[in-house]
Formats: C-alpha cells, sequence, structure tokens
C-alpha cells in the first residue's frame, strides 16, 4: 500500500465513527486497479447508500408468491403486500419513471415492476432504484400483479440494497473450464443446470436415507481420520496428528467401522459420507467423494442385489429420472440382468483364462501378463493378478454395460473382505452394479471368519501394493465376538447422480470439486 494510502488510513481510524464503510472497499479496488468496483462504489457513497445494511427480513418467498398469485387477472393488484429477497438477474427501463428488474431467489424468478407512482416521490423513486446493477443483492417489497403484457410481477413501493456486486456479472453460462470451477459460486449462478444437478444430487440423498430408514436402517457415523486403513483397496491421505505424534489416515471407507457395529448388534446400519483416496482424476473419479454403504445382519449378495434392484427403481420414479448411456436411455425399472466376472471377461477378449483356483500361480500371472500386453493395456506397478483383471473388465466389460447390470461372484484374490461361494471357494459372493460403462455399487457377502480374515489380509500386504489392504489386528479381533451373516453395499453418490443427471464427468454433480490451485505471482 502507498504512503499516501497509509496517512488516510490513519487519519481515518482516528474517527473510526466517521469512517464510510465503502472506503475501505474503494481503496482496495483503487490499488487493484478494478475500475468498475471502483466506479460502484462511487456512485454508492455518492447517492449515500449503506451497501451492508445489517438486516432485512422477508415474509414469503418468490415461489409462494408464483403458486399463490396465478390466478391473478391482467391488471389486476393483490391487496397485501410482502417481503422478498433476491438477485437481480435483468434491467429494463421503459423512461425516466418505469424500470422492470428479474429477480432470481432459490431458483425462481420473478418480475419487479417499478413505477415512480408507487413511490412516495419521483426523487425517492429515484434514489431507491438509480444504483441497481444486475448481480445486486436486493430486499423489496410490494404487492403481487398482473402486467398488461400478462406477466406475473410484484408491484414494487420500496427498493433497499442489501449487497451489492462489485464485479460485472457475465450474462451468459461460463465456458472456461478453469473458471468454471475455480468461481463455483459465478458458475452456478449464472448455470441453472449446474443448479438443478445440485438440487438433484440433494433429493437422491434425501431419497436414498429415508428407503433405508423405511427398511429399519440405522443412520450412524464413524471416523474421518483413523490409525489404520482397511476397508477398501486405494490409496490413503496421511496427516499427522502433533499431540499424539502418530500418523493418522483419512478414511478410504468406513467398512470396518460398521461391520464392528453390526457385531455390537445393531443389525442395520449405513452411513452417508465423505471419503478420500490419494487417486487421479478423472471423469470418474475425485480424491474427494460422497458414499452410502450399508450393512445388513442376516442377508447376503443376493438379498442386496434384490434390495438394490428396488431402491434403484423406485428412485428413478419417484424423482423422474433416468440417465442416459451414449444416447440411449437407461432403464432402472426392470430387473437388471447379471453376468459373471470371469466368463465376461472371455467372452469380451474372447480368451480362455485360468481357473479361478488357480489364479494365483505364476503361470496365470504370466498368462495374464501377456494377454494384458497382446490387448496394448498398460498396468500400473505393481502388477498383480487382483490388477490385470480389473483392467481386462475396465477396458472391455465395463464400458458396454450401459444397462443396469450385475457383474458378479468375482475371484476371491480380488475381495479379501468378502465370504467366498459355497461351492467355489475360490469365488466371492460379490456384485458390483454397473450402468451407463459406470460402477455405481459394490457389495458383498461379508467374511466374518476371523482367521480367514486374517489369512487374507496377510497376503495382500505379501502383494507389496500400495493400495492393498493391510491387516487389522482391531476388526479381526472384533469378528472373534461374533459378526452374523452379514451382507455389505457401497454406492458412489456422485457417479449415480451423474448418470441420473445426464452429466459425462461427476465434477457437475459435486458442489466444489478439487482443483490446482493458480501459482500468484509475485
Amino acid at each position: 500500500m502507498h504512503g499516501t494510502c497509509h496517512r488516510v488510513l490513519s487519519d481515518r481510524l482516528k474517527n473510526p465513527c466517521n469512517v464510510n464503510p465503502l472506503f475501505f472497499v474503494r481503496l482496495m479496488s483503487d490499488n487493484a486497479g478494478e475500475s468498475y468496483m471502483a466506479t460502484r462504489l462511487e456512485m454508492l457513497e455518492k447517492h449515500k447508500i449503506n451497501p451492508y445494511p445489517h438486516g432485512f427480513k422477508t415474509d414469503t418467498s418468490v415461489a409462494q408468491i408464483i403458486n399463490k398469485y396465478q390466478v391473478l387477472q391482467t391488471g389486476e393488484v393483490a391487496d397485501n403486500s410482502y417481503k422478498i429477497g433476491g438477485i437481480i438477474t435483468n434491467i429494463r427501463e421503459s423512461g425516466r419513471k418505469l424500470k422492470f428488474i428479474d429477480v432470481l431467489s432459490d431458483g425462481n424468478r420473478i418480475q419487479l415492476k417499478l413505477h415512480a407512482t408507487s413511490f412516495s416521490s419521483l426523487e425517492e423513486f429515484e434514489n431507491q432504484t438509480t444504483w441497481a446493477r444486475r448481480g445486486d443483492r436486493i430486499g423489496v417489497e410490494g404487492r403481487p400483479c398482473r402486467t398488461k403484457s400478462g406477466e406475473l410481477s410484484l408491484n414494487c413501493f420500496k427498493v433497499i440494497l442489501l449487497a451489492p456486486c462489485l464485479h460485472i456479472l457475465p450474462k451468459n453460462t461460463l465456458e472456461n473450464t478453469t473458471k468454471r470451477l475455480s468461481r463455483r459460486y459465478l458458475d452456478i449462478l449464472t448455470n441453472p443446470n449446474l443448479r438443478e444437478t445440485l438440487v438433484t444430487r440433494s433429493k437422491i440423498i434425501r431419497f436414498i436415507r429415508r428407503y433405508l430408514e423405511g427398511k429399519d436402517f440405522l443412520e450412524v457415523e464413524t471416523p474421518i481420520l483413523g490409525n489404520s486403513v482397511g476397508g477398501a483397496s486405494a490409496n490413503p491421505f496421511v496427516t499427522y496428528h502433533n499431540e499424539m505424534e502418530i500418523d493418522l489416515y483419512m478414511r478410504v471407507a468406513p467398512e470396518l467401522y460398521l461391520k464392528q457395529l453390526v457385531v455390537a448388534g445393531f443389525d442395520r446400519v449405513f452411513e452417508i459420507g465423505k471419503l478420500f483416496r490419494n487417486e487421479g482424476i478423472d471423469h470418474s473419479h475425485n480424491p474427494e467423494f460422497t458414499s452410502c454403504e450399508l450393512y445388513m445382519a442376516y442377508s447376503d449378495y443376493t438379498g442386496l442385489m434384490a434390495l438394490t434392484n428396488n431402491m434403484f427403481k423406485e428412485l428413478t420414479k419417484e424423482l423422474n429420472l433416468s440417465g442416459s448411456a451414449n444416447l440411449a436411455e437407461v432403464d432402472f425399472s426392470s430387473d437388471y440382468q447379471r453376468l459373471e466376472f470371469l466368463p465376461a471377461i472371455e467372452s469380451a477378449v474372447n480368451a480362455e483364462l485360468p481357473d479361478p483356483d488357480q489364479l494365483t500361480s505364476d503361470d496365470s500371472f504370466r498368462f495374464l501378463v501377456d494377454l494384458c500386453s497382446s490387448k496394448g493395456l498398460v498396468v500400473q506397478a505393481p502388477v498383480t493378478v487382483p490388477r490385470m483383471l480389473d483392467k481386462l473388465a475396465a477396458n472391455f466389460v465395463e464400458p458396454n454395460l450401459q444397462q443396469p447390470t450385475f457383474l458378479v461372484d468375482h475371484p476371491i484374490i480380488m475381495s479379501p473382505l468378502a465370504k467366498s461361494k459355497p461351492e467355489n471357494n475360490s469365488l466371492a459372493e460379490r456384485f458390483e452394479l454397473f450402468a451407463g460403462g459406470l460402477e455405481l455399487c459394490n457389495a458383498y457377502t461379508e467374511l466374518n471368519d476371523p482367521e480367514i480374515q486374517r489369512t487374507n489380509l496377510a497376503a495382500q500386504a505379501g502383494l507389496l501394493d500400495p493400495e492393498a489392504m493391510l491387516p487389522d489386528e482391531g476388526f479381526c479381533r472384533a469378528l472373534e465376538y461374533g459378526l452374523p451373516p452379514t451382507a455389505g453395499w457401497g454406492c458412489g453418490i456422485d457417479r449415480l447422480t451423474a448418470l441420473l443427471t445426464n452429466n459425462t464427468n461427476i465434477r457437475e454433480t459435486i458442489t466444489f470439486p478439487l482443483i490446482k490451485p493458480k501459482i500468484i505471482q509475485p
């Protein structure tokens, strides 16, 4: 800040009661060279407008006015007056004494009619309307009316500035991706489709919560920070706790905690919350995402297939949603088909895979390495059998699953927390639900034998895979107290919302998706 500004600021602070609230903002804007901001602030000061009054109490909403006064006839004015607040999106002047202003409030638009005859004088009319610009937050009081053009409006006799918009508000949706993500508030404000997506997301979460509560599930909370990693094959975020002097991990899944609650006697539990995985960002992945996980005692993965089918059928029907995949509508209303995991890969790549009980052999490893190489697939190190099978499925099976499909019976080597099938111990009682080529759900019958669980987790540790699950003796000890036959299920809320709102990227469903910060040069 220049020396002159320092002196002016010092003089003003000696008498803080005399400091105009615009002074500090204008001082900063002048230094930044933002001429529009400076011009606006000078104009507000000229008209002696307090840009940030202490409050304005509304007594109704735009939506309520629209619903109540649709019956008004052309030229009719209601007897009752109302106070509403909103943001100016458009201003149209019809001479010196008449203005029409469009106001947006909570997603609903209404026209304001501002006529000098509705105010005590022409001077008052000008004092309360001359400063108005697009983007300003205003509070108004007026009576509902139907204008000569037939538009339901609010005939106003009072207008108050609640917060000025000190930048030029874009008239259209932002096109620049960087600006859209870094100024998300502006993106939502100018993009009705994005706003509707976020509203739909909220409705989806609300429906899932209500549906599960109707099935006697109890909503619970589990820790975000833990001193161990478990519940999913993923690379965690690591932080450090100063007082305990230990590393802590942001949860990659709440699974192990939720199953301990089943051990504790809660037969049906669920949690909707944030998960964190230190992975890449693409159209279907974000390091921070929202999941719903549930655990249902005295059930298995077939029971959860039925529950999933019914839940999504009712969800899409109640909210009148249908996603699209490659321009074809995704139909959640029917019974979903089932495909076995290994046979589906074999059909897709036109090759016979090793038997499930041979997948841990060296010959099977070499076979899968050659198969991936022949198909042009690059498997990220460390190369393991689970990673190669996952890569084959992700490239040749999953993209073709456009209609809702259960991909079932994965190799047990890919599912260390799942119970094996009684007729084939090499396969897990597991399913993933795909639609539009996206994985929406992952579920299985839970492994509840503590010794087998210890063996499986130890085998995972031996893979030397940073995304593999590590042994968790505390969880295995909990299993020794008795986990009843239980089925567990997880659903990615961001992906589900993306599919049902016809978005191709999950960041369009996340209120504030993670972005790389700009480097500000000194």
